[in-house]
């Protein structure tokens, strides 16, 4: 007679660079990332991410609602900042660390966002923390976790897809409180 057993959990190879960031992630070792622990792996390796932007993209991939990521979750979220860092990198084209208003306008339509000019310039005002007209990485990926959070928010209402919704107030309210995180 045979017996149901449930399938094994999934366990990355031992040269997996993911769970070897998990790991070293992974202060406490509770087998879960939290936003401070996030912050500090992220500074240690050069990049100046703030807690509230780490705890903005733990709760991007947080499945459970918990406030941190299993490495399941993690795994998403690794994916999520090696894109970022990337196209960051490939849109600095001097190589300052920042990106101006147009290599940011750029990289907006790039990924598929049409903005008009007022709505660019509020968006420049409330990333860039050190108002020189340019983001720098936490900024530019505060930025992106925004307007994915928006452009999902509002698809959700815009169910006929048509880039058009009518919003009651209560409604409107909804959907502004979803997107505060």
């Amino acid at each position: 007679m045979t017996y149901y057993q449930p399938p094994m959990a999934f366990q990355p190879p031992a040269n997996d660079p993911c769970r070897a960031w998990f790991d070293a992630v992974d202060v406490d070792r509770s087998g879960y990332v939290s936003p401070p622990e996030l912050t500090q792996c992220l500074q240690r390796a050069g990049h100046n991410f703030s807690v509230e932007i780490c705890a903005k993209m733990i709760r991007m991939f947080d499945r459970d609602g918990s406030g941190q990521i299993s490495f399941m979750e993690f795994q998403q979220l690794f994916a999520f900042l090696n894109g970022m860092i990337a196209g960051f990198r490939a849109r600095d084209r001097d190589g300052s660390g920042r990106l101006d208003g147009g290599e940011v306008r750029i990289a907006l339509q790039q990924s598929g966002y049409q903005l008009a000019e007022p709505t660019f310039q509020l968006m420049m005002r409330k990333f860039d923390r050190a108002q020189q007209g340019s983001l720098d990485l936490n900024g530019y990926t505060e930025l992106s976790v925004a307007l994915g959070t928006a452009r999902n928010v509002f698809s959700f209402y815009d169910r006929s897809r048509t880039g058009q919704v009518t919003f009651t107030f209560d409604t409107f309210t909804t959907a502004s409180m979803s997107m505060m995180v």
